[in-house]
């Protein structure tokens, strides 16, 4: 099978977005051969489908059914690079995803050879705690559900290993469609995203997590009480956060980073 595919490093979060039409029953197989290191190779893999929703200008489907806001951010660099959007240029789309109910708004803007994306998040569907079993004992970590993923915020005192180990247990737990674990350094403003797909049964370390830095910005926000802004560093380079509280509620989510594109072809899975 030749797939048409753009590459697209959004915060190194790589990202292969897949152009040709792929019926859903084979997304999860396709992906899972574009992630291999002697295929494109990549962190997470999106699907271009025809939207269905009033106002969408595209809809992207995510390998596992997940939402992803730096997918969607890629997504939205390339439209804009296909409409011809010149530097110093701004274009707005509504794209369709994969565990968000509604359209969700992206800016794009060109700066030189790279494009400036900022993502209206879906709100968190709740905020709260669970209790997870680690090697030090149960223990009770915030945890963000956000449509189509959600996010555990553990502190850096958790070791990747483990982490990695318990990633689809925890998840057994909290029965998430797509499960993040965030290893935050409050001091340090930086945090070391895993996602686990539980459709494609895949755990990877990414560079850098869009919905993750959403999540750890509106539990920050939920802490503080009072609306929040951050620049949050992560392996990949920095996304900014911002969310904005009202009379004691979350009312808007946006982050902001930085997105290239850097390969067009065909693969052969």
């Amino acid at each position: 099978m030749e797939i048409s595919f753009v590459k697209v490093s959004p915060t190194q979060n790589v990202t292969i977005l897949v152009t040709s039409a792929v019926a859903r029953e084979a997304q999860g197989a396709v992906a899972a051969r574009l992630l291999e290191w002697d295929s494109v190779c990549g962190e997470q893999v999106g699907f271009l489908e025809a939207p269905s929703l009033p106002g969408a200008r595209a809809r992207l489907q995510m390998m596992g059914g997940e939402f992803c806001g730096n997918a969607t951010m890629s997504l939205g660099a390339y439209l804009a690079r296909q409409e011809g959007l010149a530097d110093g240029g701004c274009a707005e789309y509504r794209i369709e995803v994969s565990g968000a109910d509604a359209p969700v708004a992206c800016r794009i803007a060109r700066v030189g050879g790279a494009y400036r994306g900022t993502v209206w998040m879906p709100l968190p569907e709740s905020i709260g705690t669970a209790a997870l079993e680690t090697d030090a004992g149960a223990v009770e970590l915030p945890l963000v559900e956000l449509p189509g993923i959600s996010h555990v915020v553990a502190p850096v005192s958790l070791g990747r290993a483990e982490i990695e180990r318990r990633i689809r247990g925890w998840n057994g737990v909290i029965g998430a469609e797509a499960l993040g674990v965030l290893r935050f350094d409050e001091d340090a403003q930086t945090i070391e995203p895993i996602v686990y797909v539980p459709s494609t049964d895949s755990a990877v370390w990414e560079r850098g997590c869009g919905s993750g830095t959403a999540a750890l910005g509106c539990w920050l926000a939920h802490r503080k009480g009072r609306s929040y802004r951050a620049t949050v560093r992560q392996p990949g380079g920095e996304i900014d956060v911002s969310v904005s509280v009202q009379n004691g509620q979350i009312s808007g989510v946006e982050i902001a980073g930085t997105v290239r594109i850097t390969a067009l072809g065909t693969a052969f899975v």
